[in-house]
């Protein structure tokens, strides 16, 4: 179940929704708001613009997952 899995990803990185709205808006969705962003994460809005910013989420744990990996070594 993806809220499952990006919001355990966000725990055991100890990171929050907010710093994962504020990378997305880094990403060019600058307008996306925090309802939304909650929204896409739990399936209540579906579309192209949630897979899309799903797919950003994504990118954005596993480039987390790699630096905090990088910093246990």
């Amino acid at each position: 179940m993806v809220v499952n899995e990006i919001k355990i990803r966000l725990l055991r990185l100890e990171k929050r929704q907010v710093d994962l709205l504020d990378a997305i808006r880094k990403r060019g969705f600058k307008n996306l708001q925090p309802s939304t962003l909650s929204q896409y994460i739990s399936g209540t809005i579906t579309g192209p613009q949630a897979e899309t910013v799903i797919k950003i989420i994504y990118e954005i744990l596993e480039s987390w997952e790699e630096e905090k990996s990088t910093y246990v070594r």
